[in-house]
């Protein structure tokens, strides 16, 4: 396996916050990990859409899963 192939876990305790940067191109997504060092993830704008438009329907997916048992 070569370092791109690798994959990055990190445990995430809380959301610190998020700053709109760059002209409102690019957010900064201010975590904090479970070991308690702060995390920052700049995210281009339109990979916020879509993570936003994902978390959106595999949290209800999730949510029609536990009501349906």
């Amino acid at each position: 396996m070569d370092n791109k192939d690798r994959i990055t876990i990190v445990g995430i305790a809380r959301l610190e916050g998020i700053e709109v940067i760059d002209g409102g191109d690019t957010l900064g997504v201010r975590l904090r990990g479970a070991n308690e060092r702060e995390i920052t993830l700049l995210v281009p704008q339109q990979v916020a859409a879509d993570l936003q438009a994902n978390l959106n329907v595999s949290l209800q997916e999730a949510q029609d899963r536990r009501r349906a048992r």
